[in-house]
């Protein structure tokens, strides 16, 4: 097998089983078996090996020797450092970034956020600001000129969205985090980079301690 080809198996199977979890379809403490992954994805042992450790390195899966390997759970210490990392670095990559985002998509996102369509349920309503919320961070993030920065954020990305999946079954009302986005949009329309600053900065702790409060109920910052 060439190393090119080797590699693509490897990301294959490594955004494969990402994605299972961040979705919740593996849930924590979820045994994963490397045999019916290797059905499922058509692939020999090797490169589901060095997904499951790539996985392991980013704190999706814990790996136990001759023993298998566990889906890792949400855990106080893992929330925390997820936000400690981005308050350090989003803000400044969205002052960064946003020159670079086109001020029609920005404005088309300040609208999206403002003026929602009608709702017919709780879930489309869920799905459609989590689809908003994920469109702006991840532009942001792919926008940034720091390479380190954005395979770092990356990683954190996919961290906040399997958050928010589980955090979304405690929360019933987004109103104060619609908020928080249409301030950041607006700073970034009006090329406000210290607004842009406090708006991010806001929203992130803000992000935090619900996190917080609906994963751990029982814990404070």
């Amino acid at each position: 097998m060439s190393r090119l080809l080797k590699d693509d198996k490897v990301s294959n199977a490594y955004k494969y089983i990402k994605d299972k979890i961040v979705s919740g379809e593996y849930p924590p403490l979820k045994d994963i078996s490397d045999v019916e992954l290797q059905e499922e994805l058509g692939m020999s042992r090797t490169p589901i090996r060095e997904a499951i450790q790539r996985l392991e390195k980013d704190y999706f899966v814990m790996v136990y020797p001759r023993k298998g390997t566990l889906v890792r759970e949400l855990d106080y210490d893992l929330v925390n450092a997820i936000y400690q990392v981005r308050l350090l670095n989003e803000p400044y990559m969205a002052v960064q970034s946003y020159n670079q985002l086109e001020p029609e998509w920005l404005q088309m996102m300040y609208d999206a956020f403002k003026s929602p369509p009608k709702f017919q349920s709780h879930n489309d309503y869920v799905n459609y600001y989590t689809s908003l919320d994920n469109d702006l961070h991840n532009n942001i993030i792919s926008n940034s000129h720091n390479s380190f920065l954005k395979e770092l954020l990356n990683v954190i990305s996919d961290h906040i969205h399997r958050i928010r999946i589980h955090s979304t079954k405690a929360n019933e009302n987004y109103t104060a985090s619609i908020e928080e986005h249409i301030r950041i949009l607006d700073a970034m329309l009006r090329k406000d980079e210290k607004a842009i600053l406090d708006a991010y900065e806001k929203h992130i702790h803000s992000s935090w301690d619900d996190a917080i409060e609906s994963i751990f109920p029982k814990k404070k910052l």
